[in-house]
């Protein structure tokens, strides 16, 4: 992460009626809690994010499709709601983009889904083959059993095209990164399109108690 990316952090402060708490208890076992928790080594290093498709979900991506259940079965009603029913076999186009912490005790999910019907445009850079998206954003935290569902607001999603034939990807070019902060408990994020942070995608996002 570029040293520029991290000084210009767009600070973003959350109010009771942007977050949203939905305790859930749930009988069956999702890919983050069946798996042997150890500490995520390092977290306040930056780190890419990662994407899942969640068109067809698999046992991999079962836990991101979980955390957006609703606005999945939303995006799919408007693709019908107009005529498009080529996906009536699986979900219409919808990605996820998500970092994950883990600890002892718990794990915790950041995770930013992108639909056509849940985005707005922010940035293109035709040049990079980058498009950032404003796309809708929430915290899962799971302890044990117990699922906790949190509205996050808004944050910057990227798309990659396809590069043509002799480019080099080049991570730095056109990246999304996340890192943890454990004295403040706050997740930061960041965006790198053309080796320079994208303004208004630097968020710091507080972790509840």
């Amino acid at each position: 992460m570029s040293r520029s990316a991290k000084r210009r952090p767009v600070r973003r402060r959350y109010s009771k009626k942007d977050v949203v708490i939905r305790c859930l208890l749930i009988g069956f076992a999702l890919p983050l809690q069946a798996r042997a928790q150890t500490p995520t080594p390092d977290p306040a290093a930056w780190r890419p994010m990662s994407y899942a498709d969640l068109q067809r979900p698999s046992s991999t991506t079962n836990t991101y499709a979980d955390i957006w259940k609703d606005a999945i079965d939303r995006n799919n009603r408007a693709y019908a709601d107009r005529g498009d029913h080529r996906f009536v076999d699986g979900n219409a186009p919808v990605t996820e983009a998500h970092f994950v912490i883990w600890s002892a005790r718990k794990s915790v999910v950041l995770s930013v889904l992108d639909t056509v019907t849940g985005c707005t445009l922010k940035v293109v850079r035709s040049a990079a083959h980058a498009t950032i998206r404003s796309c809708p954003m929430r915290l899962a935290i799971y302890e044990g059993a117990l699922v906790r569902t949190m509205e996050g607001g808004f944050g910057c999603y990227l798309e990659l095209g396809r590069m043509a034939a002799g480019d080099v990807a080049d991570p730095d070019r056109a990246a999304a990164y996340a890192s943890y902060d454990l004295t403040t408990r706050t997740i930061h994020t960041g965006f790198v399109v053309d080796h320079e942070a994208i303004e208004g995608c630097s968020q710091n996002i507080p972790l509840p108690r």
